[in-house]
């Protein structure tokens, strides 16, 4: 297993805090409340209905890496990387990253898309949403093409496209970007099976290519197990886990899930999850 604590960082997510409101009247209340009463904020305590989605989360990640994200539904997976990625703002800390390095984030694959363009035009469309100039997207239209494999498809209307199919599209602009940091977050849990063996066999080798890190968000202990080289487990907008030692890091996960079962209910589920994920 290669080493890539001393390998150049590319991202660094220092002590970062986030907080959500759980009813949308009090969210509306303190938003102006806050902008009236800006100077006599206090970010770190909480408000009636308040609750923590991210709790000062730190971690890093180095050039080579594919980090392996993972944590039960709710443990704030995509709030970090929504953050990290600038859709959110955060109540407190810092992340730092190299002045003039791209990130590419994949939430939800047809975001962007427009059912009644060709996929042509929607590479386009979509590519243009990633920041990409015509020019840009001219110059990487025979690479997405060769990678989605749509062939004559890509010139019919993308809403007649089965979800394998515009998974293949939407993935393949999203890496004709050449992002330093990918962040893809359960982005590959549809299409075929051999597109996404291409997909992993392509993340391996791209992050070779100097400079470059992904980050994988999902729970598929088996795609994690084969891909990341190092995991971060989350729980409760927590990172209480984090190790090179991926069988381990993933074994944690697991049982941190079914901690509050008993003894024999525990036992039986971790045997089913062994059985069919390791």
């Amino acid at each position: 297993m290669k080493d890539f604590t001393n390998q150049p960082l590319l991202l660094s997510v220092r002590n970062v805090n986030k907080k959500f409101t759980k009813d949308i009247r009090y969210n509306m209340y303190y938003g102006i409340r806050d902008m009236l009463l800006s100077n006599h904020r206090n970010y770190m305590q909480l408000r009636e209905k308040e609750f923590w989605a991210i709790k000062d989360a730190s971690f890093d990640l180095r050039e080579g890496e594919i980090l392996g994200v993972v944590g039960a539904n709710g443990s704030g997976k995509t709030t970090l990387m929504r953050i990290i990625s600038g859709i959110y703002n955060l109540n407190s800390g810092e992340i730092l990253a190299r002045p003039g390095q791209k990130t590419t984030s994949i939430f939800a694959l047809k975001s962007g898309m427009e059912p009644l363009y060709t996929g042509r035009e929607n590479i386009y469309l979509k590519g243009s949403l990633y920041g990409m100039s015509k020019e840009e997207i001219d110059n990487q239209m025979s690479f997405i093409e060769d990678f989605c494999e749509l062939g004559d498809r890509l010139d019919r209307p993308f809403g007649n496209y089965s979800s394998g199919m515009a998974a293949r599209l939407a993935y393949a602009i999203a890496v004709a970007t050449r992002p330093d940091v990918f962040i893809i977050d359960e982005a590959l849990a549809v299409g075929d099976s051999v597109f996404k063996a291409k997909c992993f066999d392509h993340l391996k080798d791209y992050v070779k290519d100097g400079g470059k890190g992904v980050l994988f968000v999902s729970n598929n202990v088996r795609k994690v197990l084969k891909i990341a080289t190092r995991v971060i487990v989350m729980d409760e907008g927590e990172i209480i886990y984090n190790s090179q030692e991926i069988r381990k890091a993933l074994q944690f996960y697991i049982e941190n899930c079914l901690r509050t079962l008993t003894p024999e209910k525990k036992a039986a589920k971790l045997a089913a999850v062994t059985h069919y994920d390791f």
